[in-house]
């Protein structure tokens, strides 16, 4: 089944291409382009394939996008153990 191309709203076209190229982390940007490929036309099953993720987790980049906009394809927190190093011994 084919989704619809998203419509970029005015501007958002630009901050996607600003998150794709200068984003704080490389699965944000990889969420970015996604959304800008798809605006553009491409299909989930390509995206996916580019991406190496599944089909799922295309559509799921595309609606935290059409729900929250640009900011909500920013990385959240990580679940995981804690750090147990202090940064003094980090930086070692």
């Amino acid at each position: 089944m084919k989704l619809a191309p998203i419509f970029l709203p005015s501007g958002a076209e630009q901050a996607l291409e600003q998150v794709a190229a200068t984003g704080a982390h490389d699965r944000e940007r990889k969420r970015a382009q996604a959304v800008l490929s798809h605006s553009r036309g491409l299909s989930l099953d390509h995206l996916a394939a580019a991406y190496a993720v599944g089909r799922d987790t295309v559509r799921a980049w595309l609606t935290r996008f059409e729900r929250g906009g640009v900011a909500a394809l920013a990385e959240g927190q990580r679940t995981g153990r804690p750090r147990t190093l202090d940064p003094a011994a980090q930086k070692k």
